[in-house]
């Protein structure tokens, strides 16, 4: 059995290397740009549980920094929530070359497109800018515009996705731009272990300014206008430095289809990513995990059942929760009121809060009936907005 990852960055690597560890060799991992861990499209900040519940070991030589909590801004008020050692800033370059340490990745292919089964439905070709290659099974960890997605999208409901003929077609999904600068300040004047969080009028998400260590930090936001929202951030807080790198990417929001047949998807080409943050490390290595077990097992078919059954709930919690604060975010009040809820029970929410469950803090909300009534009343004022 011939498997094929397409794909080096660190989800297509874990998945390499997890075959690796359980002796399945018949692979080949490729890669369309020149070297693995270039270009660097992510802010480079993930849970300590990437590092804690991976099944292989990750080096720390690729932390940089230590967070400790966030504070957050609105319209000239702020407040904090600590927590220590909640997240670690990482090197994504050296993370992603770390993790693909001991694999022989084949760089500078590019896929160009699947084509469907051959030979009675036990292969595939991938159709690249150097030559075809034929797989058994093939593994897309190609990002958020997938072609390997693609081919599965084109099968839509002729698939077998969860082993019957009732399989999901394609779903919606949206595609948010993200933008984010590196700066050597000239005065390190930001706390060294607390992230700053802006919330912000008109963008779906907000704006963030990540410790990285030695005087630099990292500013950016999703948001269509990137660009000119850092730009305002430079001038309101005052930051002096110069910027010594820029990076772009894209984050892609929703649920679709992951596997048809003997091809699967993982990590952002199969959506694994969270909706109220935009991060997708850790739900693209919990994925890869059951996407190895599955073809451990001789059960590809059951990938996508099994991966949604694990955190798929919490995605959609999360793209519910994101379309309510968008929604909020078009209204007279709306942040406002969202800002002061979360203001007034910081310390509920510090002892909540989860980096990678985000519906863990809701859950406990509910049990709190000050704070379930609050909430409550603003949805039910913003009910028009949120519905329609």
């Amino acid at each position: 059995m011939e498997i094929v990852i397409v794909g080096a960055g660190p989800i297509g690597c874990y998945t390499a290397q997890l075959l690796k560890k359980y002796g399945i060799k018949s692979f080949r991992i490729i890669e369309e740009h020149a070297e693995v861990g270039k270009p660097v499209k992510c802010a480079g900040i993930v849970g300590k549980p990437v590092f804690d519940d991976s099944l292989i070991p990750l080096s720390s030589g690729s932390i940089l920094n230590r967070i400790n909590g966030a504070s957050f801004f609105y319209r000239g008020d702020s407040f904090k929530i600590e927590r220590s050692d909640v997240a670690l800033v990482i090197d994504r370059e050296k993370f992603d070359k770390e993790l693909s340490r001991g694999l022989e990745v084949e760089c500078g292919i590019k896929l160009l497109e699947v084509e469907g089964e051959q030979y009675k439905g036990s292969r595939y070709r991938l159709k690249t800018d150097q030559s075809d290659i034929w797989a058994d099974v093939v593994i897309g960890a190609d990002g958020p515009r997938s072609r390997v997605r693609k081919f599965i999208d084109s099968k839509g409901n002729n698939g077998n996705s969860i082993g019957d003929s009732d399989s999901p077609g394609p779903e919606e999904t949206n595609f948010y731009k993200g933008v984010q600068y590196r700066i050597k300040l000239e005065d390190e004047f930001f706390s060294r272990d607390m992230t700053r969080v802006y919330i912000r009028d008109g963008i779906p998400f907000f704006v963030w300014i990540i410790p990285e260590g030695d005087g630099i930090i990292r500013l950016g936001v999703i948001s269509e206008n990137g660009r000119r929202e850092l730009e305002k951030i430079i001038e309101e807080e005052g930051i002096k430095g110069e910027i010594i790198d820029r990076l772009a990417g894209i984050i892609p929001l929703g649920l679709c289809q992951s596997v048809y047949r003997k091809v699967a998807v993982v990590g952002d080409a199969a959506r694994q990513v969270k909706p109220l943050t935009g991060g997708g490390i850790y739900y693209g290595m919990k994925a890869a995990e059951i996407l190895v077990e599955c073809i451990r097992e001789g059960k590809l078919a059951e990938y996508d059942k099994r991966w949604k059954s694990k955190f798929g709930r919490e995605i959609k919690f999360g793209l519910w929760a994101r379309k309510v604060y968008e929604r909020l975010n078009k209204s007279e009040h709306g942040l406002e009121d969202i800002f002061l809820l979360f203001k007034e029970n910081a310390k509920f929410i510090e002892r909540a809060a989860n980096f990678e469950n985000h519906s863990l803090v809701f859950r406990e909300a509910l049990k709190r009936p000050k704070i379930f009534a609050k909430a409550g009343k603003i949805l039910w004022r913003n009910l028009g907005k949120i519905l329609f």
